[in-house]
Parts: structure tokens; C-alpha cells; sequence
């Protein structure tokens, strides 16, 4: 038995999904701005559910520009029963003020006259839109072949193999336009979109599991092991077969990190700040005195020095004492001579002596 291929299977899907649910596709006559509004409380959530809480913006608030102002909180308190009302709250809220904030309006009613590429371009610079806003609004209100696919489209043909991980991460599934064609585009996007959002709100329910039976048994599981990928990640062979740790690596494990400590330090009154004294090297490198604790400057050897030569305060000691010698010298020089002078008045004493004599 030959596998069935994507455009195959996208077609049964096609006719399963037409059978469990009755169609009620949008009316491409409202406004743009009115289109874009609904897929960002459509996105995830069932159609009778996103209808209940448009119809509560419209009624309760007065107009777009309040609805503008408004507050997180309060969007989210009127998207009660959406699977995510803050999530929804916010793709309502900053598309609203960019569009204001650029046309002063909230007219965009002239995309319509813009090419499909134009129209695309301008609406994917909208901050806060989605990916799923901007193929809603190019297939209900543009007239544009594309799928809407959300979070939970992309799960459901995950889970039935039609869509691998990377597809579902880029939020493209190659082959889905051209397997289901432009005719029966908007028909298929919301038989998609009801039976994604049922399963969002409960993976098990019995629709659930009679379509994916139906086309796929391992769909099943498939669906199992993604919820327990989502409970309890998988343990890998290598940390179940690992040897048991070291006692250095229990000690590592057990050491307690202080954590780091954001901003600057605290001064303690009479401590030196560390930032504001340089280091030895830096005194060094700078000229500056070194610290106290009995360091002495070090003084760089003369140019043609021998490198065992002593330092020149030593030689300065040794010019020092050369006066001292000097003056020694002369002392000795002046008591000879008058020692020697002494000495020839004695002779001349006794020779004058000897000849009276």
C-alpha cells in the first residue's frame, strides 16, 4: 500500500473536518480595520467564542480610539473566554495606536487599491500584528490565497504529519495553498482553524480523536508523546548510564556562590576606596611613589651600565666622601710641614749652640 502524499492527505482532512462543522465564513465587505480586529480575537479561539467578545468591544466601548486607550487589563477583562485574553488584549491594542499614530485615522481602507504585495507589506510593518492577522485580513478582506494558520493549526497538522517542527516554527507549511485551491481556500481555513481550536481547548475531546483516527492512527500517538514532552522531558541514555560523582564533584555542587552583587559598592567611612587608589603596577607604570610599607622607588639604570653595577644612591654616597678624604689629606699635609719646620729649628738651635761653644 503506497503512503498517501501532503496534497492527499490535505484534501481528506478537507472532507473529514467538513463533515463534523457547518462553515460561517466572514463577510469580506467589512471594513479592513474591522477584519484585522476579529483575527486578533479569533487567533486560537473558537469562532462562536472570538464573535461574542467583538461584538462586547464594539458595544461597550465607543469607538476605536477609546478602545486605543484603554488599558491592558480592562482589553483583557472584555476578552474573557479566549484562550489567552492578555495575548489577545495586546494584538489589539498596539496595531490600534501604530495605525493612529501613522494615519491619524483608522481607515485602511486603501489597501484594497494596492497590489496584494503592497498590501502585505504594509500590514506586516503594523507593530503588533501577527502572522496569522495579516493572512487573515489578505484572505477574508483582500481576496488573497493564503491559510490563516495560528499556534494551534500548526500543531494539529504537526500532529497529523503534515507539518514537520521547523515548518511549524516558521509558521509556513510548504504545499497547503497549492493543495487546496483558491475556490475552497476560505471554506478549508475555517474548518481548520474551529477544529485547531477545540483541540487547543481540550487535546482529547471526541472530535478530537474520531479526525485523527480517521486519518492518521498515529496521530494518537504522536499527540501522546507530545504531551509528555510537555510534562516531563525525555532522560537521555547518557544521564541515566552516568557514574555516580566524586566527592570533589559533590563538593563543587554543594559550594554555596554568592551571588553578584549589582551596582557599586557601599563606602566604609575610613576605609580607602579601591577605585580610587591605582595599584602598584599602575604607580609604577605612572611614575608615582610607590606605597608605604617600606617599598622604595625603583630608579631605571643609566644607558651602557653594566647590569651588576650598584644603584646610584650608592654612588652618590661614594662622590660624598671624596671631599672628606680631600680635606683629610691637607689636614696631614699641614701638620708635616710644621712638624719638619720644628725639627729645623731644633738642628739650627744646636748647631748656634756647638759653634759659641
Amino acid at each position: 500500500m503506497t503512503t498517501p502524499s501532503r496534497t492527499q492527505q490535505f484534501t481528506r482532512l478537507h472532507e473529514l473536518l467538513a463533515r463534523q462543522y457547518k462553515p460561517r465564513p466572514a463577510d469580506p465587505g467589512l471594513p479592513v480595520l474591522e477584519h484585522l480586529m476579529f483575527a486578533a480575537v479569533l487567533e486560537n479561539a473558537r469562532h462562536a467564542v472570538a464573535e461574542r467578545v467583538f461584538q462586547v468591544l464594539k458595544t461597550e466601548f465607543f469607538d476605536w480610539n477609546e478602545i486605543r486607550v484603554c488599558t491592558i487589563r480592562d482589553l483583557s477583562e472584555a476578552g474573557e473566554g479566549l484562550p489567552d485574553p492578555a495575548a489577545a488584549a495586546t494584538r489589539i491594542k498596539y496595531p490600534l495606536q501604530h495605525i493612529f499614530e501613522s494615519t491619524y485615522s483608522f481607515d485602511m481602507e486603501d489597501l484594497r487599491k494596492l497590489t496584494l504585495g503592497q498590501a502585505i507589506e504594509r500590514l506586516q510593518k503594523i507593530e503588533g500584528v501577527s502572522r496569522f492577522m495579516v493572512s487573515y485580513v489578505v484572505q477574508n478582506a483582500l481576496g488573497g490565497h493564503t491559510i490563516p494558520l495560528d499556534m494551534a493549526s500548526l500543531r494539529v497538522l504537526n500532529l497529523l504529519g503534515l507539518a514537520d517542527e521547523s515548518e511549524v516554527a516558521s509558521g509556513t507549511v510548504a504545499g497547503l495553498e497549492r493543495a487546496i485551491p483558491k475556490s475552497k481556500g476560505v471554506e478549508f481555513a475555517w474548518l481548520l482553524h474551529e477544529f485547531a481550536a477545540e483541540f487547543w481547548a481540550d487535546h482529547h475531546a471526541p472530535v478530537v480523536a474520531k479526525v485523527f483516527k480517521a486519518l492518521d492512527p498515529q496521530a494518537l500517538e504522536r499527540l501522546e508523546a507530545w504531551e509528555q514532552g510537555q510534562l516531563q522531558p525525555a532522560t537521555t541514555a547518557a544521564a541515566e548510564t552516568a557514574p555516580p560523582p566524586t566527592p570533589v564533584a559533590q563538593a563543587e555542587a554543594t559550594r554555596v556562590v554568592e551571588p553578584k552583587r549589582r551596582g557599586r559598592p557601599k563606602k566604609v567611612e575610613g576605609a580607602p576606596s579601591t577605585s580610587e587608589q591605582p595599584s602598584e603596577a599602575e604607580k609604577l607604570a605612572s611614575g608615582q611613589p610607590a606605597d608605604a610599607m617600606g617599598a622604595q622607588p625603583v630608579e631605571a639604570e643609566p644607558a651602557g651600565e653594566a647590569a651588576g653595577s650598584p644603584p646610584k644612591k650608592a654612588s652618590r654616597k661614594k662622590s660624598e666622601s671624596k671631599p672628606k678624604t680631600a680635606r683629610a689629606k691637607s689636614a696631614k699635609t699641614s701638620r708635616s710641614a710644621t712638624e719638619e719646620k720644628a725639627a729645623k729649628g731644633e738642628k739650627k738651635k744646636k748647631r748656634g749652640g756647638s759653634q759659641r761653644g
